[in-house]
């Protein structure tokens, strides 16, 4: 075989095995998250249909790869004698490193899903951004991941690309004929012009993973694309949504639309107006209610607010074997003494950006990153320290880890909390890794409240049941993988790590209850409204349901204080997320109606409309959208993917409402000017 010819069946064979092992990753990923019910609602037919239509994303991914050097080996080779060494070298390890790179998103991306949930997203980028949270990141995986699964899945894929790569000569040799030079010079580059785009629709395939679904099972649209595509489509929202100069760039774009963005906003809250001139001067005018007098005998001295490691509120549904005893007896208990909330949400994405959205009362888009916005750092008045302050609070942060993380020594000043305490400030005590466990951080809020002479505004952080679940050693979790409910158990994907995250868990509630024993034999207890939420849910890698993702998102939102609250074991089945918690708070303590700008709203007054915004779900009503799918709401609190022309069109309304709220919250923060008097 002459030099020209095997050069071009060398770069075949790289095609062909770049496509067979996406394929590969698609089945493992197919059979590995495959739903139990699966087979009851999907046929044989409809699973190939969808493995069908994927391969075009393959064959794009692959023909991209080996475009540029099949074209440098047709129009370099056949002119330059001199070059065909130095070219095949650069070709042979070109075409290794691409297929052990794609061995290795292949892994990336499955084990991200283990994690998230959820495909490439914006987390995965924001890996990239500091150091000393990837270093963090880095160890959590040796916590978070079945490693020894994770190795074998690596090494079988590994073993197979050199298994294919004989495969596949006999093949390539058995068409040695399609490859003489006068068919190759034309056809091929051809072809692979053709390949790399996927697609004879006039729509980029970029897009058409995102234009519909291509079945009315949620599984099998999570498998439809590959990781080329969806780490490319994640990057692409991460960087529209977080590129400052692209958002404005954009804004100043939809100059005409921004009036009507937040005329939007403001109908769907009668106690909401909209206010300004012009793109400089809009905002939202919210007048929080007094409701004082209806839920508290008299205005708390102290304010604690709780925000908890990955507490999600699914974990409430487990009873069996004394689940709720071994797992979360503080937090019910708390609970029973409560007001309530049945249907509270994430407002962003991640830790970090929760603290954002809840301190700025701002909403995002489901990729925006605000907290690598310089803009957070403008002297906002009614960020919720200040509005507490205004109250005649003093605005306290507690957090028991680093300070540096994410840059919190000096993000938290620009939003207006005077004094900041993080791990530095807790000595003689054991840490791990992260920071220190939740008992020595609640004995300073205790300490601080017990030394305080004026009212005080406590945001309280836990760590505990964060990766690497560091919990004192003497501490010994109840629950495991073998003694779990049995519903729980069927989920269980990784037994260690379940067993990490149920002890993490355990601990945190007694870290907690052990707190609030201390505070109710101090006089500050019955001064001190407490309010406990958490900064995320967490699908803690167990296996999921698409239909239950509204269940998996759902948050705790208590507010306690036996002393204070004049109802209590009162259960809200309004919608809410972060955002509604400072206009909530300020409701319950103040004794006149006050002006802010927020897109929240008191979740103790009924809602004009039912309507829930949040990262992953959106709903109007009983429609939602989570993932580019609509969705209805069914009773019992799973998600049907809808089939109507009627839920379409009310999702339509929706992704209006999505837009309007997202749209006129970054217009907000981009373009508002402040006024120093403000």
């Amino acid at each position: 075989m002459d030099y020209w010819k095997s050069s071009i069946q060398r770069l075949f064979i790289t095609f062909l095995s770049i496509i067979v092992l996406l394929l590969v990753g698609r089945i493992f990923f197919f059979l590995d998250y495959l739903p139990t019910d699966f087979w009851g609602k999907a046929s044989w037919f409809e699973v190939m249909l969808v493995f069908l239509s994927a391969t075009r994303f393959d064959v794009s991914t692959a023909s991209a790869v080996i475009l540029l050097p099949v074209l440098g080996t047709l129009l370099l080779l056949p002119f330059s004698k001199s070059l065909r060494k130095l070219w095949r070298m650069i070709t042979h390890w070109y075409s290794q490193i691409c297929l052990y790179t794609t061995v290795l998103i292949i892994i990336v991306s499955h084990y991200f899903f283990y994690y998230y949930q959820d495909h490439f997203n914006s987390f995965f980028w924001e890996f990239w951004d500091n150091w000393e949270n990837s270093k963090l990141v880095i160890w959590s995986i040796f916590d978070e991941l079945p490693i020894l699964k994770l190795s074998i899945s690596l090494l079988v894929l590994l073993v197979w690309v050199n298994v294919l790569h004989k495969i596949l000569q006999h093949l390539a040799a058995s068409l040695s004929g399609l490859f003489s030079r006068k068919i190759s010079l034309i056809m091929i580059p051809l072809l692979l012009l053709v390949g790399s785009r996927g697609t004879f629709d006039p729509l980029p395939l970029t897009m058409q993973r995102y234009r519909e679904q291509v079945s009315a099972i949620p599984h099998l649209n999570l498998i439809h694309g590959n990781p080329y595509y969806e780490l490319y489509s994640s990057w692409g929202d991460t960087i529209d949504a977080s590129d400052s100069s692209k958002v404005k760039k954009f804004l100043k774009r939809s100059t005409n639309k921004i009036p009507k963005w937040f005329a939007t906003v403001a109908e769907m809250d009668d106690s909401r107006k909209f206010r300004g001139v012009d793109e400089s001067t809009f905002y939202l005018e919210y007048q929080v209610p007094a409701l004082k007098e209806k839920y508290l005998k008299q205005k708390p001295k102290h304010i604690v607010f709780i925000f908890m490691e990955s507490q999600s509120a699914w974990l409430s549904s487990y009873k069996e074997g004394g689940f709720q005893q071994k797992i979360r007896q503080n937090l019910n208990k708390i609970k029973k003494q409560s007001l309530s909330f049945s249907h509270f949400f994430q407002a962003g994405g991640g830790t970090l950006n929760n603290i954002m959205q809840i301190n700025l009362s701002i909403p995002t888009n489901e990729y925006s990153r605000i907290e690598f916005s310089s803009e957070i750092y403008k002297p906002f008045s009614t960020t919720f320290p200040r509005i507490m302050e205004r109250q005649g609070y003093i605005p306290l942060f507690f957090y028991g880890g680093s300070l540096s993380w994410h840059r919190l020594y000096h993000i938290l000043p620009k939003l207006g909390y005077h004094q900041i305490f993080g791990e530095s400030s807790i000595q003689n005590v054991s840490k791990t890794r992260f920071g220190v466990h939740d008992a020595d951080l609640f004995e300073l809020v205790h300490q601080k409240l017990l030394q305080a002479k004026q009212p005080t505004f406590s945001f309280v952080m836990t760590l505990s049941n964060h990766p690497p679940y560091g919990v004192p050693e003497n501490f010994v979790g109840q629950v495991t993988s073998s003694n779990a409910p049995s519903k729980l158990k069927k989920r269980i994907l990784d037994e260690d790590n379940f067993d990490k995250r149920m002890r993490a868990l355990a601990y945190a509630d007694q870290a907690l209850g052990g707190f609030f024993r201390k505070a109710k034999k101090s006089p500050y207890f019955k001064e001190t409204l407490f309010v406990l939420t958490a900064d995320h849910a967490h699908p803690m890698a167990l296996k999921w349901e698409p239909e239950e993702r509204y269940q998996l998102r759902k948050i705790p939102l208590f507010f306690y204080s036996p002393a204070l609250l004049k109802t209590s074991n009162t259960v809200n089945d309004n919608f809410g997320s972060h955002i509604d918690i400072p206009p909530t708070i300020l409701s319950l303590i103040t004794e006149k109606p006050v002006m802010v700008h927020s897109w929240g709203r008191s979740l103790l007054e009924p809602p004009k409309s039912k309507l829930l915004l949040s990262n992953e779900i959106n709903c109007f009503n009983d429609v939602c959208i989570a993932s580019n799918q609509v969705y209805v709401l069914q009773k019992d609190q799973k998600l049907v993917l809808c089939k109507t022309t009627l839920c379409i069109e009310k999702s339509k309304h929706l992704t209006k409402i999505i837009k309007a709220f997202s749209n006129s919250g970054s217009n907000y923060l981009f373009n508002y000017h402040i006024v120093k008097s403000e």
